[in-house]
């Protein structure tokens, strides 16, 4: 019996060495099957990040381009306003010119028609 109870107790030791290396299989095929999804994921952020930084670069090119564009028509915009004011100015210096000259014809009708009045 002594016999029999040692087979037993070794075939107990057997297959609780067997479910522990088939345990230990098991956690080392999921720990090798993250490891792979983890190896994919970080591949697809560097993907992603390849891709957004060259769209930053593409932005960042276009926010010059911009930038120079709102400056180009600011400028065009102030020049064309001062020669528009430059113009306005020697109208304004015209016609204030032209009103002395009516002014003194005024006064030059005045005087002849007041001196008709009295004669």
């Amino acid at each position: 019996m002594s016999k029999e109870i040692v087979e037993h107790v070794e075939l107990m030791e057997t297959r609780w060495r067997a479910r522990k290396a088939s345990r230990s299989r098991n956690m080392l095929s999921s720990l090798e099957n993250q490891v792979v999804n983890l190896e994919e994921f970080v591949g697809d952020m560097k993907e992603t990040l390849e891709i957004v930084m060259g769209r930053i670069e593409d932005l960042s090119s276009i926010r010059k381009d911009f930038k120079d564009f709102v400056w180009e028509t600011l400028r065009s915009t102030s020049d064309k306003l001062t020669v528009r004011d430059n113009a306005l100015k020697a109208m304004v210096t015209t016609m204030k010119e032209e009103i002395v000259e009516l002014k003194r014809e005024l006064i030059i009708y005045k005087v002849v028609l007041g001196s008709k009045v009295l004669t």
